[in-house]
């Protein structure tokens, strides 16, 4: 009776049956096990009354599912955006205006205590809860472009923790980089901090080939090269934030610095051709960087009065990291322009 009930909880839905068919099983082994102690008569009896039971079960768990996904549909079905519609960019460019800039304002109004501590926890609340959310239903969507800014956010906390876990703290560079000058050996230095921020969008383009249910979304990144660009300019906010690290008051040039990226991905969704959505990706990242840089400059004095670095090194290195990011765009665009040639070249022989 304990193999037949185990082959009959497969009648419920599947969902339903990771979720409860172990209790279930071990709730009917324990009433099974104590009618054997009364006898074959109140054996029967559960039995009865259990195999009585499981159909309205049954059909109610089927039911119940069935609602749920048609609620969860009826939810995610607001979120099918019309390309260049204004829905679609307003969620695109939430990580830059809504995660961004809006955050930012409000740690600079927290910071002259003019925002009480119950919204700054309310806010906070709100912002993961919809952050999850949007990452939920993008996924459940099969990444449309709007999703593809999301995608970007967390590759350079990979890439940092890629870098800490691989490279030794205690390694001091290439030897052929000994007598070299600071520029060289802090092009080359970022260059390996910020690789696997490029390694981790190849790997997403390769995965999306090979895993048979990601097909669809690497089919679309091959029809439009540009795709990549978007996803890795979603790494942009983080970016940012990390050049201001150990600055102070540094909030106004991160709330313009937000601003003009989501100026970039504004320009990218309303472009129509190609080249120039990834030249719009490329003017709101050099735009953004020119302010991080400016801010270093203004803010130098009054983080760092006492150091012993120069100003010349920190900006310099924000300009390095631009060019990185600048080559990583370059190279994503060229991964996806040559496989899109080769497949045109395939079908038309």
């Amino acid at each position: 009776m304990k193999r037949l009930y185990a082959l009959l909880l497969y009648l419920f839905p599947r969902a339903y049956r990771e979720e409860y068919g172990e209790e279930l099983q071990s709730v009917f082994d324990l009433s099974l096990d104590d009618a054997m102690r009364s006898g074959g008569l109140e054996v029967a009896r559960v039995t009865l009354r259990e195999l009585s039971s499981l159909p309205y079960a049954v059909l109610h768990a089927h039911l119940r599912e069935r609602r749920k996904k048609k609620m969860i549909g009826k939810f995610a079905s607001h979120f099918d955006f019309e390309p260049g519609s204004r829905n679609e960019t307003l969620a695109a460019l939430a990580p830059f205006l809504f995660f961004g800039a809006l955050t930012t304002l409000l740690t600079w109004l927290k910071v002259f205590d003019l925002m009480p501590l119950w919204f700054s926890i309310l806010f906070a609340v709100v912002l993961w809860g919809t952050g999850l959310t949007l990452f939920v239903i993008g996924f459940r969507k099969g990444a449309p472009r709007w999703f593809m800014p999301y995608l970007g956010v967390p590759l350079p906390v990979i890439s940092l923790i890629a870098f800490n876990a691989i490279v030794n703290p205690e390694w001091r560079g290439f030897p052929f980089l000994t007598d070299a000058s600071w520029f060289a050996t802090t092009f080359v230095y970022q260059g390996i901090l910020w690789v696997w921020l490029l390694l981790s969008v190849l790997l997403i383009f390769l995965f999306t080939r090979f895993i048979p249910r990601l097909r669809p979304f690497h089919q679309r990144l091959r029809a439009d090269w540009t795709l990549l660009c978007f996803l890795l300019y979603g790494a942009m906010p983080f970016v940012i934030v990390l050049s201001f690290e150990e600055f102070k008051r540094e909030e106004p040039f991160l709330l313009l610095s937000f601003l003009a990226l989501a100026l970039g991905g504004w320009l990218y969704l309303r472009s129509t051709t190609p080249w120039k959505k990834f030249w719009s990706l490329l003017l709101g990242m050099t735009i953004a960087m020119s302010i991080a840089v400016m801010g270093q400059t203004l803010l130098y004095e009054s983080s760092f009065p006492f150091t012993s670095f120069p100003l010349w090194t920190t900006t310099l290195s924000t300009v390095i990291m631009w060019i990185w990011m600048v080559l990583f765009m370059f190279i994503s665009a060229a991964l996806n322009m040559t496989a899109q040639s080769r497949s045109h070249g395939l079908s038309h022989p």
